[in-house]
């Protein structure tokens, strides 16, 4: 197995598990799509007909199937106009806005301090806000002698330091870029979080390993799965745009049958897998290029990853990225038993990975941050 041919199928292997596709119905859905193709046309006029007809439980799961699969048409035309439209794509994501970004480049300086970061800061109002919740807990105001409220920011500065806002201050920009909701993929939204940070920290650790910057790496990998985040986003909203048209037709039609069919259905996950691996590398540079970064090299990191250039041709910071990014998958699916012994050689072989590199990622703690948050 080729080293590309690794990176491309493992992520979506991963993806599959994140969201919760079968790979028993992968391959079923796989042989289902190659014969029902001319059938999906039939839909449009034979709806209520065949609706009319049904009349065993085996038939209905037919119709059921074939009503998804036209769902799932007329979403994937819908999605892929609106993921080829960087302006709408970036909307759907929560607005950090333009003075967060300049306050990342500041922290990416080699030398920094709080006196930069004050004035700073106080430009970006959420940020403000998240950062007194924070120093506002009983174990930071503990540390003041009235152990009072603290309204001032600056102060609360003083309680974090440099380093530690290094790594909080991007984790509460991704925070706010997280979806509320991921419903009906319930743990998505967790995992999709847990990913992010893991990666982050496991770029982190390797870019000190190897002497890169440890906060490029860190944002490479935190920000990485912004692309990951506007795909689920739009795929929902699209799906549930696309059930709600076809829903209106079927009422208009009062057409019951066609209705109870079309409540009873979900949101497809391999579908959404699909979308994953095909477009949220290329969004996630895409979107980051927007940001008008001019000191950290966040965008041309994902960019190299987004290109497919493998792990040869990439630049360090890209191969640091994609050892992080491949250790926290092949982790999770070793875990859940989905790579076989070849498998797993190949995944860790494929980036490059030593022994002294892998025995790093397991010893390091990939779900908490170095800091006390």
């Amino acid at each position: 197995m080729s080293s590309s041919s690794v990176l491309t199928e493992f992520p979506l292997r991963y993806f599959d598990l994140l969201i919760g596709v079968d790979p028993a119905t992968r391959d079923k859905k796989k042989k289902y799509d190659k014969d029902a193709v001319q059938d999906r046309t039939l839909l449009a006029v034979e709806a209520q007909a065949r609706q009319a007809r049904l009349a065993d439980a085996k038939v209905k799961v037919q119709f059921s199937e074939f009503a998804q699969a036209h769902l799932q048409d007329q979403v994937a035309d819908v999605l892929a106009d609106r993921l080829t439209a960087i302006d709408e794509v970036a909307s759907s994501l929560f607005d950090l806005t333009a003075d967060y970004y300049a306050l990342l480049d500041t922290l990416s300086a080699k030398v920094v301090t709080l006196n930069q970061l004050d004035p700073a800061i106080k430009k970006v109002p959420w940020l403000v806000d998240d950062l007194l919740k924070l120093v506002n807990q009983p174990k930071y105001r503990n540390r003041t002698a009235s152990g009072a409220l603290i309204k001032d920011v600056k102060t609360g500065l003083r309680f974090l330091g440099v380093e530690a806002l290094q790594l909080i201050i991007p984790v509460y920009g991704m925070k706010r870029c997280m979806p509320h909701s991921t419903e009906p993929f319930h743990r998505l939204k967790t995992d999709l979080w847990d990913y992010s940070l893991a990666t982050a920290i496991a770029a982190k650790t390797l870019a000190d390993y190897y002497g890169e910057s440890s906060f490029t790496a860190f944002c490479a990998g935190l920000y990485h799965p912004l692309g990951h985040i506007a795909v689920t986003r739009n795929y929902l909203r699209t799906y549930q745009q696309v059930k709600r048209e076809e829903l209106l037709k079927a009422r208009e039609a009062r057409d019951v049958g066609l209705i109870d069919t079309l409540d009873e259905l979900e949101a497809d996950a391999g579908m959404l897998s699909e979308q994953l691996t095909e477009h949220a590398a290329v969004l996630s540079a895409d979107l980051t290029s927007r940001w008008g970064l001019r000191r950290l090299p966040l965008c041309q990191t994902l960019d190299q990853l987004a290109e497919g250039i493998g792990f040869s041709g990439a630049s360090p910071m890209a191969r640091v990225v994609q050892q992080a990014q491949t250790f926290v998958q092949w982790q999770q699916l070793k875990k859940k038993q989905r790579l076989s012994s070849d498998e797993m050689q190949a995944m860790l072989k494929a980036v490059g990975m030593t022994k002294e590199t892998l025995q790093l990622l397991l010893s390091t703690n990939l779900q908490k941050l170095d800091v006390d948050l």
